[in-house]
């Protein structure tokens, strides 16, 4: 047996103690922070303060990392964890006051950490004065804390801008002399508001097409009553489920809640506000396969949510559903290439600035729409104060003077099976002449009719089938053994003035169906056939 000499195992520990620092060393190297310390500011109750850091892995491949509540602070959750390769991945830090029932020294935070869709919320109450909160970002490359800096006050630290309505929409009119609107101003937070208004300023050129923005907004309700559609959405718009209203918007009350809307535009964002600390959205367009929505928030608690992208010009139908949690819903925005803005000056507002403490102000605005070639539009008032800035969408459109055409649609018979057309003098004669003519059924719109969609028919010949769809795909229907027979005329995909229900019944012992716009079938349950769905909207 070999026996090192003190002086040797002395340098040997040396070098094994600085070996074991390196690879510490170079492990914490891997796991990288934009920030070392965030200033969240000086809060008082209601108030919040909001920052962002990123975290990355400065060596090769991707790391794994979790961050945990800080000291004395109650978690939902146990943590936030995530991965980050390549490209780093933000994480946004979100510090509330909330107003609750302690002390008048004391307060009742929220602090919420959110990246990746994942989100950590936990709750401590803290006194008044400064605050540094130590954050560890733990990975199995070491870790690093973060330190979040703030200080509590007693009472609310300076103005708050507050605005209603979010957006103006005007739906769509006619080229009339003028139209006003009111905005509401008004100071949520302490002090003098110091605000001004501005006309105009979307920056969008002639022909490059904009967004355009339908509001949700219903002045006409009173808070805690079911809610109604605006005038200008009363024929886009259903709701199905507990839907109240809130300050004039639409509030999901429950699980369940659904709302259908009808708009233009290749892209669509939805705007709204958390009204739970958990919310889960669910969306499809289309009919396509619902997605679960994403809430990015911007400010004062309100969020936006990209329900859509990289759709084709033309109506399209969005479906959203409440799944868990409460919202508030101001709008929706859409991409249309399309829009364009007015002419210069055709806003007037009036007053132009003013002060609040906390009393609410009102702006008058004028919009002159004469002369308005048809299409649609969008322009903006900015309501700009030393607490905070808010852009408020200005949104119509001028229709056209012809009115939609509309098509009749005849009834053919042949057993159970129900052949539609609106040109029966050009449908095959051998094909046709095998039904009976029982009169006029219903009437379609006209291609291009704002609302609408094209009304598919297939046939079946070894069952003697008609099936009709609203989607070209046929939607969920195994269209297996049935003839594509073109577009029977435009059926309206929303209910539009005059329309009816067109219902779709199905017998699942002979493959066939049934469709009609008999609520009741035509007695066709007692023949075994089971009510469906809805196919769209005829007029009568």
């Amino acid at each position: 047996m070999t026996h090192c000499s003190r002086p040797v195992a002395s340098v040997l520990f040396a070098l094994l103690a600085a070996l074991t620092l390196w690879r510490v060393s170079s492990a914490e190297a891997a796991l990288g922070l934009s920030a070392r310390e965030i200033d969240l500011g000086v809060l008082g109750p209601g108030e919040s303060g909001r920052a962002q850091f990123r975290i990355a892995n400065t060596a090769a491949g991707s790391i794994r990392w979790t961050i945990e509540a800080p000291a004395g602070w109650e978690p939902r959750q146990a943590r936030l964890s995530g991965e980050s390769g390549a490209s780093p991945s933000r994480v946004d830090v979100t510090l509330d006051s909330l107003r609750g029932e302690s002390g008048a020294d004391e307060h009742p935070m929220q602090l919420r950490i959110a990246s990746g869709g994942r989100v950590l919320v936990m709750r401590r109450t803290l006194a008044d004065g400064p605050w540094r909160e130590a954050l560890r970002i733990e990975s199995d490359e070491g870790g690093r804390t973060l330190f979040l800096r703030f200080r509590l006050a007693d009472t609310a630290s300076r103005p708050v801008l507050e605005v209603e309505p979010r957006g103006i929409d005007l739906g769509e009119t006619e080229p009339v002399r003028e139209i006003t609107r009111t905005i509401r101003v008004s100071n949520s937070g302490a002090g003098v508001l110091r605000w001004q208004a501005f006309p105009g300023g979307t920056g969008t050129a002639p022909g490059a097409g904009g967004i355009r923005y339908f509001s949700l907004y219903n002045e006409s309700l009173q808070a805690g009553r079911p809610y109604a559609a605006p005038a200008e959405l009363k024929d886009a718009l259903q709701l199905s489920g507990p839907w109240t209203a809130e300050k004039g918007y639409p509030k999901a009350s429950g699980v369940g809640c659904a709302l259908r809307i009808r708009i233009p535009g290749a892209e669509v964002v939805l705007t709204g506000r958390g009204a739970s600390e958990t919310i889960l959205l669910r969306s499809s367009v289309d009919e396509q396969p619902p997605r679960e929505v994403s809430l990015e928030e911007t400010d004062g608690g309100r969020f936006e949510a990209a329900v859509s992208e990289r759709l084709s010009d033309g109506p399209h139908s969005l479906h959203l559903q409440v799944v868990e949690g409460a919202v508030i819903l101001e709008g929706v925005s859409v991409r249309d290439d399309r829009v364009t803005p007015p002419p210069a000056a055709w806003i007037r507002l009036a007053p132009l600035s003013g002060t609040t403490t906390r009393e609410t102000d009102f702006v008058t605005v004028r919009m002159t729409l004469a002369d308005l070639k048809p299409g649609p539009y969008t322009d903006q008032v900015t309501i700009s104060s030393n607490g905070g800035t808010v852009r408020i969408p200005v949104s119509f459109g001028i229709s056209g003077e012809a009115a939609p055409r509309h098509l009749a649609v005849w009834r053919f018979t042949r057993g159970e099976d129900i052949l539609y057309t609106a040109q029966p003098e050009k449908e095959d004669p051998r094909y046709i002449g095998a039904y009976r003519r029982t009169g006029p059924a219903f009437r379609l719109y006209g291609p291009g009719t704002a609302g609408t969609a094209e009304l598919h028919r297939w046939y079946n010949p070894s069952i003697g089938d008609h099936y009709y769809s609203a989607l070209r795909s046929g939607g969920r229907k195994n269209l297996q053994g049935y003839i594509y027979g073109g577009s029977v005329g435009n059926i309206a995909t929303i209910r539009l003035p005059g329309t009816r229900e067109l219902y779709c019944w199905f017998n699942a012992e002979t493959g066939r169906h049934y469709f009609t716009t008999d609520a009741a079938g035509e007695g066709m349950g007692r023949r075994g056939y089971r009510f469906e769905g809805t196919v769209g909207f005829v007029l009568r």
